[in-house]
């Protein structure tokens, strides 16, 4: 059983909160009480209201196709969540092909760069946009403009929904506490969860404490599914958000 005790700023909320990941149960005691939310809507929002960046992130692979570059050569990029991803010349396809990754933005150290760079796939996302870049001779070509990277805890598969999970600020005395806010990335679509279920991931616990930290931080970006655990209480039924998978911030250098 695991346990992890965070230290506030301020005396008073320490004294109210309280962090316990237990088997995977991650649960928080602060200083109001509230009900639990509807569990099956979700709140539309506009990225100007969230602190957390809800758009543009990526999932890449590369493209082995023998051809001139940079007709070939890139790397194909879909928009996680999404069925269809919006390309440069405006159409929606299920990937999207770009001649080249600008890194320039991403101010990361050379081992970090070099790590995300060799991954196949299968453990980086990016937050980026993409630009367009005109070659003399074969026209214009989309490139993929990294603004942040997020690198996978373990090599377990991610199955399930895009989040990102960061406290809200809600305090409580009791449980449940909706003060996680669960935010579906690349939709306008947001709900709160009352406890968050990482066990699944196999992840160490130097990896669960970034995670936490991340939280309440600039927030968890977790791939997993919500879960209602009932009660007899009605008013008493914690929303879990159970994750397959996590990724950490590739911190600036």
């Amino acid at each position: 059983m695991n346990k992890i005790s965070l230290n506030y700023k301020y005396s008073i909320i320490s004294l109210l909160s309280a962090l316990v990941i237990s088997n995977g149960f991650f649960s928080k005691v602060s200083a109001q009480n509230i009900s639990p939310p509807n569990t099956t809507d979700s709140v539309a929002a506009t990225v100007e209201n969230q602190e957390f960046p809800q758009w543009g992130y990526y999932m890449v692979r590369r493209d082995f196709r023998k051809c001139a570059s940079p007709i070939c050569g890139g790397y194909f990029i879909k928009q996680v969540n999404l069925k269809a991803t919006p390309c440069l010349d405006g159409v929606f396809r299920s990937e999207c092909y770009v001649s080249a990754i600008d890194w320039s933005s991403l101010k990361v150290s050379p081992y970090e760069l070099i790590k995300i760079q060799n991954d196949d796939g299968s453990r980086v996302i990016l937050r980026g946009n993409i630009v367009p870049v005109t070659f003399s001779g074969f026209g214009e070509f989309g490139n993929l403009r990294v603004k942040e990277a997020f690198y996978a805890a373990t090599n377990t598969p991610a199955k399930g929904t895009f989040v990102a999970l960061k406290d809200n600020g809600i305090r409580c005395i009791t449980t449940p506490c909706f003060s996680t806010d669960n935010l579906v990335l690349n939709k306008p679509k947001i709900s709160q969860v009352s406890s968050i279920d990482l066990s699944q991931t196999g992840a160490t616990q130097k990896q669960l404490d970034a995670a936490t930290n991340e939280i309440f931080g600039k927030g968890l970006i977790a791939v997993g599914k919500t879960e209602v655990v009932e009660n007899v209480n009605p008013t008493k039924r914690d929303t879990k958000f159970v994750a397959t998978q996590f990724y950490l911030r590739v911190e600036p250098n």
